[in-house]
């Protein structure tokens, strides 16, 4: 008790010693970058007002809108307030923050309108200064819209969450726009003509970025998929997962925002099979920082092919599309006739594309009519002897198309492989394709390549999206009528990726794959290392009736081994290998399994052993 009595003596003395020496220091009083002159708050609004000053005392936050509201700062000097704001004004407001010893701080000319966060990567972030065409032409008319705000987060990567950025926001002219998101202004630009409201575009996007960046590392490093995917396909040390989004995002959750624009993808398609699942994990780890369903607008990748014709942007694409079908309050904008040189990754015109992300949020977010903002996209398909038919969502007034002859489609019979096809638009906007070879079609498919631009599109102008029919499985199961089944599979050291052209099968050696059947192309593998010494076990449980599908090499040591598994025809995977101008190749067999049946994979001492193949693979150790 005495002791007690003792600490007591010197602890609170000191204290009281250290806040004394707190209050004599000069007083300070600091806000975040993104609270500042000729910035826009969010109308209608309850929004967050934060900042540091002195420990333990009070600020007063002094609104020319309305009453004063005043808070103590904490220990740590940080400090916020919630302030209700109007409606929309074009009249300049004013907050003026006040702390100890009258120290003040004035934020001038601000609008209360709509608040819009643009992000992603160079696509997002080319500006005029990039040579963005139709925004060079946009400057040279001057007279920009003074009701539209520009704020520019600078590029930044850290390994923990920050609470400030640097940036400032300034009155969108000729000079403040040159260098502002090219995207980003012309979505403002749509936006505010429908609205008639001051609209704030907060622009935080970063050339090269992969999605995994801007994901927060708390939720993404927890998925082991996803991390061993960014192991392996990092190109770059400059960033780590979340590192971004701790430096570019963190700073301005406390912003109140109406949505988000996003324009991103380029960076993924070496990984594109998860791209889906990633891109929505961010879309729900932003939305719940943000304290918001925010509505998310992105932009399918532009047709793109540098050299050889490849097929992982179109993976990338379809991905994208089953984002815009899966989550909420999401949309897609295509932009494949938005391109006049498919070996420029930057399209060099944006002015369309942030028409086309206004168009979503007037209609969707904002409930305008008039005009149509959805593209066409397949709804389904059925084969009708010779020819399959397509049907379409979202076609209103028929389809299209804007040439001699429909370019870009497909077909294929239970060969699986794929055949240039002609088209025919019915008189109920259904689309007919057929090839005079192909007398039994399975699939379809339209625009199915890295560079492909199409010439279909819906009676608005609109052009519709890549397709193929069902999914990446579709011409494999209908090579029996069986459908292909998700399975389950237990083993260890093992990896799940994506089959697709530059792919690598084991993992250990770098080995990439140049051709595999197209109807197989989006499939997950299970992927292992290359051993010439053991057999690998596989115990594989089919979650329907279907085929279980596997690739291995023929040779004497795997014949044995193959007793009950049958081959399909024409049906090669072949890589390149090391130092070696004979290329690898693997052979698809498949055993036919009923609903919930457990088999045991060959197991064959090979160097290439046996590589599992399913249009989805749940993977236990």
């Amino acid at each position: 008790m005495i002791m007690k009595k003792i600490l007591q003596f010197f602890i609170l003395p000191a204290a009281f010693l250290l806040t004394a020496f707190q209050m004599n220091g000069q007083p300070f009083l600091r806000l975040p970058a993104i609270i500042g002159d000729h910035m826009v708050l969010q109308e209608n609004s309850t929004v967050t007002l934060w900042g540091w000053a002195d420990p333990n005392t009070t600020v007063t936050v002094a609104p020319s809108w309305c009453e004063p509201v005043s808070v103590k700062a904490g220990f740590d000097t940080a400090w916020e307030v919630k302030v209700k704001t109007p409606a929309a004004t074009t009249e300049p407001q004013s907050i003026v923050f006040t702390g100890r010893q009258k120290v003040t701080v004035e934020v001038k000319d601000i609008l209360i309108g709509q608040v819009w966060l643009c992000s992603g990567q160079s696509n997002m972030n080319y500006s005029a200064a990039n040579g963005v065409i139709d925004m060079k032409e946009e400057l040279e008319k001057g007279n920009l819209n003074p009701e539209i705000r520009l704020f520019t987060v600078t590029k930044n990567s850290t390994k923990y969450p920050q609470n400030d950025c640097e940036g400032k926001w300034e009155v969108c002219t000729p000079e403040s726009a040159r260098w502002f998101s090219a995207v980003g202004y012309f979505f403002g630009k749509y936006l505010q003509e429908g609205l008639g409201k001051p609209v704030g575009l907060v622009n935080s996007s970063w050339g090269g970025t992969p999605v995994e960046v801007w994901v927060p590392n708390s939720a993404m490093g927890r998925n082991k998929e996803m991390v061993a995917s960014w192991k392996e396909h990092s190109k770059s040390n400059r960033w780590g997962i979340g590192t971004v989004y701790n430096a570019m995002i963190s700073p301005i959750l406390d912003t109140d925002f109406a949505g988000v624009i996003w324009y991103q993808g380029e960076s993924n398609k070496e990984n594109a099979g998860l791209y889906a699942a990633e891109f929505s994990m961010m879309i729900n780890e932003w939305r719940k920082a943000f304290k918001k369903e925010l509505p998310f607008y992105f932009v399918q990748i532009a047709p793109h092919s540098s050299r050889v014709e490849g097929t992982t942007g179109a993976a990338l694409r379809e991905q994208q599309a089953k984002v815009a079908a899966t989550v909420p309050k999401t949309g897609m904008v295509v932009i494949s006739d938005q391109v006049d040189d498919v070996r420029n990754i930057h399209p060099k015109y944006k002015k369309e594309v942030g028409r086309r992300l206004a168009m979503w949020a007037l209609g969707d977010t904002y409930g305008k009519t008039g005009f149509k903002y959805r593209h066409a996209e397949m709804a389904s398909v059925e084969f009708d002897r010779a020819r399959a038919v397509v049907t379409f969502n979202n076609a209103e007034g028929g389809l299209v198309c804007k040439g001699a002859s429909i370019v870009g489609l497909e077909i294929c019979d239970d060969s699986m492989e794929f055949m240039p096809a002609q088209g025919m638009i019915s008189d109920d906007g259904k689309l007919m394709v057929w090839n005079k070879k192909v007398k039994r079609p399975v699939a379809v498919r339209y625009c199915w390549s890295d560079g492909a631009i199409g010439n279909l599109f819906d009676s608005a102008g609109l052009p519709v999206a890549p397709f193929r029919s069902g999914s990446s499985a579709a011409a494999a199961s209908k090579v029996s009528g069986l459908s292909v089944p998700e399975v389950t599979v237990e083993a260890s050291g093992c990896q799940v990726r994506t089959l697709m052209k530059g792919a690598q099968i084991f993992l250990n050696r770098a080995y990439p794959v140049t051709e595999l059947p197209a109807a197989f192309e989006g499939f997950q593998m299970l992927a292992h290392e290359a051993n010439n010494v053991e057999a690998l076990e596989y115990k594989v449980t089919s979650a329907t009736k279907g085929r279980i599908y596997i690739a291995v090499r023929q040779n004497s040591r795997t014949e044995t081994g193959l007793s009950g598994w049958k081959q399909l025809d024409d049906s090669r995977i072949v890589y390149t290998t090391n130092g070696n101008s004979k290329p690898g190749i693997l052979f698809i067999y498949y055993k036919e399994v009923k609903a919930g049946q457990t088999v045991r994979l060959p197991e064959v001492v090979d160097f290439a052993s046996v590589t599992l193949l399913a249009p989805k693979i749940v993977y236990t150790e």
